[in-house]
């Protein structure tokens, strides 16, 4: 187990070009970071970044950051390491939709479409999930999430500007944290999707 310092995070994303930069300021970070990556399309990045080839169930350490190759685990055990961890970075959207029942600040790897038609659909939650963040925080959130999408100019991609946006981030995860959990608390208030369709078709009739 980590000592209370630790951060953990588990890491599962499509390819990233900012993947390098981000696993960079972890390395050189002063908060120790544990990082859960299965080896997946992410791989050939983190073992150019680490200068070597990465098997399932290895450790590879560089400066604060200390990583570990999990291989592709069940539903049941993905839930388990999401509770575990401090962040988790999903993608897609089964990962997504667990990660807020997991009541954890997380990061969202949206799938890219044509037309950049995901960045609406990316726009749109973050509003929505932000909407009763501070607004330092939520800008903490939004900001992070851009970042993570490539949504943001070139020029302004790099490093020193990636890290600060990491640095305003994780000085947030306190109320990121208490958000987290309201919002999975508000999810469980909702109507499920079955009585929301039998309540549509009824007001048709």
């Amino acid at each position: 187990p980590p000592n209370g310092e630790t951060l953990r995070v588990s890491l599962f994303a499509y390819e990233n070009p900012h993947l390098a930069e981000l696993l960079e300021i972890w390395a050189n970070g002063t908060t120790p970071v544990r990082c859960f990556a299965p080896l997946t399309k992410t791989r050939p990045a983190i073992e150019a970044f680490f200068g070597q080839a990465l098997l399932s169930g290895q450790t590879l350490r560089r400066g604060a950051l200390e990583l570990h190759a999990i291989p592709i685990i069940s539903q049941q055990a993905y839930d388990q390491l999401l509770w575990l961890c401090d962040i988790n970075f999903v993608r897609g959207e089964e990962s997504f939709v667990r990660a807020q029942w997991a009541a954890k600040p997380f990061l969202w790897h949206i799938y890219p479409q044509d037309d950049a038609a995901h960045q609406n659909k990316l726009d749109a939650f973050l509003k929505l999930y932000c909407e009763d963040l501070a607004p330092p925080d939520a800008i903490a959130v939004k900001h992070l999430h851009q970042l993570w999408n490539c949504t943001q100019a070139d020029e302004k991609s790099t490093t020193s500007v990636a890290a600060a946006i990491w640095a305003h981030y994780l000085a947030s995860w306190p109320e990121l944290s208490a958000h987290a959990d309201k919002w999975k608390n508000n999810l469980k208030k909702q109507n499920d999707l079955c009585s929301n369709l039998v309540r549509f078709c009824r007001s048709k009739l």
